[in-house]
């Protein structure tokens, strides 16, 4: 993807989860700080166009959201936020059903406002909603990688399923990579692990990536409470140390890839057809 003047490529990663309650938008935020602690430029986007909540966990009041873009009120880069860390962040506001209602030419001049996000950021996390709307499904095929997060319930185990295999009929060369969160052992993410990459292979004929697991963490819950990064409240803490594995792994696995960013053309191609 070729950014005219001073704005520039950025890797996206879209982190969802097929059923809500599996600490997504709060893994979403500390991965962000954890890459930023890397050197890297990190926009957090809150995708979740109806229930936005990443203002809410951080406990941040930011007067313009995405929706304000959509309106065309406002620049996406006058909606960015100072966030943790050193990251940036874009909340999402209620604005779904307003995306769906656009024009042609006001969907691609929302969509066009993408383009400028390089000049702010080097790799853009997309925390979308739980479950399959078109706009959900929209950043999930359109991101160069996707990280389902799921939990050791069944229920979640059987959700984060049933969303691979979305993406998957959608689109067979997903870059799928998967995270165990509230768990007990490592024994019992490498159980969920394991389910999934054997069901995925076998149903699906697809691989999905293990990058790991994050520890239960009372630390966690109580930078919850004090509505604060818990990897900058609690950077020892055993689920800060685990995040901080899977950072590096995705900042890896990103450094690894060779071909540009595509994210422009397939978010228009998208978000056209949900239209």
């Amino acid at each position: 993807m070729t950014i005219q003047g001073n704005e520039r490529t950025y890797r996206t990663i879209a982190v969802t989860s097929g059923k809500g309650g599996v600490g997504k938008t709060n893994l979403t935020m500390n991965l962000g700080v954890l890459m930023a602690q890397h050197g890297r430029r990190i926009l957090v986007l809150d995708a979740d166009l109806g229930l936005a909540n990443l203002d809410v966990i951080l406990g941040l009041k930011s007067p313009y959201q995405l929706h304000h873009v959509i309106r065309g009120e406002k620049d996406i880069l006058e909606i960015v936020a100072e966030g943790p860390g050193g990251t940036r962040i874009i909340t999402g506001g209620s604005g779904i059903l307003e995306l769906l209602e656009l024009t042609e030419a006001q969907r691609e001049t929302f969509i066009g406002e993408f383009w400028k996000l390089g000049s702010v950021a080097d790799i853009v996390l997309f925390d979308t909603g739980a479950g399959l709307s078109s706009n959900v499904l929209a950043f999930l095929l359109a991101a160069d990688e996707v990280v389902v997060v799921a939990t050791p319930e069944p229920a979640s185990i059987t959700d984060a399923y049933a969303t691979i295999k979305v993406i998957a009929q959608k689109n067979r060369h997903a870059s799928l990579k998967l995270i165990v969160n509230m768990v007990e052992a490592p024994e019992e993410a490498l159980n969920v692990a394991e389910k999934l990459i054997q069901v995925c292979q076998q149903f699906l004929n697809i691989k999905i990536e293990y990058i790991g697991y994050v520890p239960r963490d009372k630390n966690v819950l109580q930078a919850i409470r004090s509505q604060q990064a818990f990897t900058i409240a609690f950077p020892q803490t055993p689920a800060s140390r685990h995040l901080g594995s899977v950072a590096a792994q995705l900042l890896r696995s990103i450094g690894e890839e060779d071909e540009d960013s595509k994210f422009i053309g397939k978010i228009r191609r998208f978000f056209g057809n949900a239209a």
